[in-house]
């Protein structure tokens, strides 16, 4: 732990909280600053100031102090029937997540498969369009060999390339 460390340390000291604002008496204010400073978080102090304000209102009206204190509520345990229908939500709803898994894996496996078939026609499909152009450059070739020799005398056909 360094200086700094121990200089900011003395700061969240109830001392020195207590000589800094000597004129507070109210313990709860002071928890609040300390723990702002601590946190960094400003709701503790505002929720003080907030109770603070609501107390000094009601004793204005000529009510009483409001005493409030939070516990944190205590868990109940079950009824039996409670238990048993939660466990069959917990059942129910494992059958539901197995029942979606499978229901995708069984698509993602159908896809896969016409992606394969829909590959290999893709192949296929392009091995006859290469079988064909080398058959169609072979027949030019022919066409072109015996053009000169050809005793006929037919009209010279022309090939174009496709685009």
């Amino acid at each position: 732990m360094d200086s700094s460390d121990s200089q900011t340390d003395d700061l969240f000291m109830p001392e020195f909280l207590n000589e800094t604002f000597c004129n507070v008496n109210d313990e709860g204010l002071v928890q609040a600053t300390v723990e702002v400073l601590k946190t960094g978080r400003l709701t503790p102090l505002i929720k003080e100031e907030l109770k603070c304000t609501i107390q000094t209102r009601r004793l204005s009206e000529g009510k009483d102090e409001l005493q409030v204190e939070f516990n944190s509520p205590e868990k109940t345990s079950l009824r039996p029937e409670e238990v048993e229908r939660q466990h069959r939500r917990r059942e129910q709803n494992r059958r539901a997540a197995m029942k979606f898994r499978q229901k995708k894996k069984d698509r993602t496996e159908i896809l896969l498969r016409e992606t394969q078939k829909l590959q290999n026609a893709n192949t296929t499909l392009r091995d006859e369009i290469d079988r064909l152009v080398r058959e169609r450059n072979h027949l030019t070739e022919v066409l072109s060999a015996h053009q000169p020799r050809c005793s006929l005398g037919l009209a010279t056909v022309i090939f174009h390339e496709p685009p």
